[in-house]
Parts: C-alpha cells; structure tokens; sequence
C-alpha cells in the first residue's frame, strides 16, 4: 500500500534547487534513453559503482520508517521503496541479459515495460532490499570472473539495438545512479513533509560523490 502526501507539500522552492537526474523515456525514445545512461555513468568504475549501489541504498533508507518509504512523494513520482523494487527487477532482467551475451553468440532479448512491473506483489520493503543485495552481489560476482574479452561480446535489445556486454553494464551504472538520486528526492519530500529533518540525509547524498 502507498500512503499520498498532504496537499500544499511536494515541490518546493528549496526541493526545485536539489540535485536531480532525468533520465528520458525508455520506451518513447530509446536512443535518447541510453545516451543519457552513458552520460551519467561517464568513466566510473562499473565494479565500484555496482558493488556499492545497495550500500549507498541503504545509507539513504537508514532511519527512515517502513511507512514513508512506501509514502508517495508527489504526484507522478514513485515512493522510494517502489525503486528498490524497481532496482530488483532490473537485476534480474540484465543478470539473464549478461548470461545469454555471455554464453549465446548475438542473442536477441526483449524490452519490457518497467511501469507494468512496478506494481507487481513484492516482499515486504527491508526483505525487498535484502533480497535486491543479494542479488546484486551475484551479478557482480558473474561479471567480475568473466574473461575481459567477454565484455566485447554482443547481443541485440529489441528496442535498443546491438549493444556491447560493456555497453550493457554501463547502462547500469547510469541507471543505478539515477535512481539512487530519485530515492534521494523521495525520502527528502517524505521527510520533510513528515516534519523530519533532512539535513543529515543531504549530507550522505553528498558524501556518495555522484554529481
């Protein structure tokens, strides 16, 4: 279940002015989709940023109570514990996305459509996040023990077009950093509109350094 705000909070002079990542639509424009995942994910270390994502999660989520995590932000926007989510299902997608590039010569995979996912039946928020963790960790572990010469191996998005193993990742990366910045947003709105301060959580958004 999903809480509303009251009236009168959401966007804000100040919330305006905080750091935001858009990400344009997947479906409406796939190449403007995946040039603005390249962009965010720049030269990061894939491994760095994969590894730490669920952590820099979690250093978000920290105190925050189970209810407004589940608690819409504003209007059009998805409460935080819905990203996670959201974060869970594509690990599955890009963990088979990765095994078929790794073990099938050019192979074709659908897009899908992560807004008809989303309201799917989930386990409860912190089990949703373990279970994303560890996820994750199993992802990472697959691509770290693939020979380097894997990460040139190719396959075909159906949507998308041929991609490299190495573009696939870091796709990723740009959407694991878009993401954990709109859980950021989120758990800001909820907050304040809870009363709560948030000085705190701007200061470990901060410390992620992913401006």
């Amino acid at each position: 279940m999903t809480t509303e705000i009251a009236p009168g909070t959401g966007i804000t002079p100040e919330s305006q002015s905080v750091h935001r990542i858009d990400i344009p639509s997947a479906t409406e424009d796939p190449a403007a989709y995946v040039t603005a995942l390249l962009e965010v994910a720049g030269e990061r270390d894939p491994f760095d940023v994969l590894a730490k994502t669920p952590v820099w999660a979690r250093q978000l989520f920290a105190d925050l109570p189970t209810e407004l995590a589940e608690t819409v932000p504003e209007e059009g926007e998805w409460p935080a514990a819905f990203i996670v989510g959201h974060l869970f299902d594509v690990d599955i997608v890009y963990g088979f996305r990765w095994r078929l590039v790794a073990t099938e010569d050019n192979p074709v995979y659908p897009g899908y459509d992560e807004a008809l996912w989303a309201p799917l039946p989930r386990l409860p928020f912190r089990q949703m996040l373990d279970a994303w963790t560890g996820l994750r960790a199993s992802n990472v572990a697959l691509l770290a023990a693939l020979p380097a010469a894997d990460w040139q191996r190719t396959g075909r998005h159906g949507e998308q077009g041929g991609e490299t193993m190495e573009v696939m990742i870091r796709k990723v990366i740009g959407h694991d950093i878009a993401h954990i910045n709109q859980i950021y947003r989120a758990i800001r709105l909820v907050r304040q509109a809870a009363g709560l301060d948030v000085a705190e959580l701007d200061a470990t958004y901060e410390s992620l350094g992913l401006r």
